[in-house]
């Protein structure tokens, strides 16, 4: 990857593709931001987006399917050094409640919520791992009844009725969580030694 980063540095005209894998909210907040950026700082640069589940989008980077992956982490984890990371944002979590739910407008203690019935990510999210221990040490096991990894599908559920939901607070609006909310910190990350190829360097930017 440096070797490649280096050689394509000599020749660079700021012209090419570069493949980025970003999850939906991320695509709203950083993606097409920077997509608009580059049209008028490097209308050469041609951005390919790729809707993918940050934890899914790794692999792809790994396997050289994408040159940047826009993805997140939910507790702090060991640095492979494969990877070289750079901090992006990060955002708490909030409930997301039915229409006319008794615990509207105000923050919500997630104890209040052990009897409702909830809308959750599948087994194998991560979001689905913060939320049942949100769910853990707030005293109580979530009686999860309706699953999608699809937040605007998961806020459709709600807002029938069938249940709450802890999200990321840029996927849905909702209500924030009362004392201290589980966190989704958000990074892009690029193979390491590519992070100086002129056009991901341009793109990161």
């Amino acid at each position: 990857e440096r070797a490649q980063a280096t050689l394509d540095s000599f020749t660079s005209g700021a012209s090419g593709r570069v493949h980025i894998g970003s999850f939906a909210s991320a695509i709203t907040q950083v993606v097409a931001p920077a997509i608009a950026e580059l049209r008028d700082r490097a209308p050469d640069v041609t951005l390919i987006v790729r809707d993918v589940e940050g934890h899914a989008s790794i692999p792809l980077l790994l396997d050289g399917e994408i040159d940047l992956a826009i993805t997140e982490e939910y507790r702090k984890t060991q640095d492979d050094r494969r990877l070289t990371r750079f901090p992006l944002y990060t955002e708490p979590f909030d409930v997301v409640l039915p229409p006319n739910h008794r615990l509207t407008n105000q923050d919500v203690d997630l104890k209040a919520l052990a009897d409702e019935d909830w809308v959750a990510t599948l087994p194998g999210n991560p979001v689905r791992d913060v939320v049942e221990l949100a769910c853990e040490s707030a005293g109580f096991i979530p009686r999860i009844k309706h699953t999608s990894d699809d937040f605007r599908a998961i806020g459709a559920l709600v807002k029938a009725g069938a249940g709450v939901a802890l999200v990321p607070r840029n996927a849905l609006p909702g209500v924030p969580v009362r004392g201290k909310a589980p966190l989704r910190r958000v990074f892009a990350a690029v193979r390491t030694g590519s992070e100086n190829h002129p056009l991901i360097k341009l793109v990161r930017e």
